[in-house]
């Protein structure tokens, strides 16, 4: 490298060498690597005294559980005669009545009057189960980190890193590049959180009322079932020749059942996996503080 431009014009800087694959090398305290310069992806990841970071205990979180919801029920029968025992029935798709929950339900082919005599009202449900409602993350490491891009024959003012080579056979680092440094390589990081349970859901209520309309709009209500519970499935006998064309389906009760953790602490199971140890002998940080002041101007 030519002497340095500006400032310290008699300091000259020693050229990396070019038969040991010179490097640029960043090193940080956390494992936010930069992009190498040219975007060059033949980098070499490293990192030394890894660690969990000693406040988190090596613990992921709290296991909290979520409610376990009410759902509106997804279907209805329709029979042509007036009792519904031993009927199968039209099925009436009422998925779409959950999205958004009580717009009316225009049937795609309206039940005329002499098929429309009963109705089966299925009933809600409640989720069996709750799932775990935080968001567990592995706790950060503490360390320091190193990428170790390719050489690319010029200082870079946008990538703030050291000038490296590697060592001399004997270990030891030549003049102009005296720091320093090992890493070991970054293999990865293996680590998971253990998963948190739920027990089975308590309490809560999931009631309904379906109404059933004569026109498209949901304008004209025939009938409504009213205060349907989950362990219902009530027929209702219709009587006045309409046809079928709308349903609404609407919470009367939307109360989740509640869970309850049975672990309290998702911890880390695995370790961080490390290669082999890599020496690099580098430009003084100092010396590279001035080298990027005086590219940068």
């Amino acid at each position: 490298m030519a002497a340095l431009l500006g400032c310290g014009e008699d300091l000259e800087i020693p050229s990396p060498r070019t038969d040991d694959n010179p490097v640029l090398l960043w090193i940080g305290d956390t494992p936010d690597f930069p992009i190498c310069p040219e975007g060059r992806l033949d980098y070499w990841d490293g990192w030394a005294n890894v660690r969990t970071d000693p406040q988190y205990q090596n613990e992921c979180g709290t296991c909290t559980c979520g409610p376990a919801a009410c759902a509106l029920p997804d279907s209805m029968l329709v029979h042509e005669a007036p009792f519904c025992a031993g009927q199968e029935g039209i099925k009436i798709d009422l998925a779409g009545a959950a999205d958004p929950p009580g717009h009316c339900v225009d049937l795609s082919s309206p039940i005329p009057g002499n098929a429309f005599a009963a109705v089966t009202l299925k009933p809600p449900t409640m989720a069996g189960e709750c799932k775990s409602s935080a968001q567990l993350a592995l706790p950060p490491l503490t360390g320091t980190f190193a990428r170790a891009c390719p050489w690319t024959g010029k200082y870079q003012s946008d990538f703030k890193g050291l000038v490296c080579i590697a060592p001399e056979d004997d270990s030891s680092c030549p003049l102009g590049f005296s720091a320093r440094f090992e890493f070991q390589k970054k293999v990865r990081d293996a680590r998971t959180c253990t998963p948190c349970a739920c027990s089975a859901p308590v309490g809560g209520s999931c009631v309904v009322d379906v109404l059933l309309f004569s026109d498209a709009g949901c304008s004209d209500m025939l009938y409504s079932g009213n205060l349907i519970g989950t362990r219902e499935e009530p027929c209702y006998a219709t009587h006045e020749d309409f046809p079928l064309a709308g349903v609404r389906v609407v919470f009367a009760q939307d109360e989740p059942g509640t869970c309850s953790p049975t672990t309290d602490v998702s911890v880390v199971e695995g370790t961080i996996e490390n290669g082999e140890t890599r020496t690099f002998c580098c430009s003084s940080a100092a010396l590279m503080e001035v080298i990027h002041a005086n590219a940068d101007n």
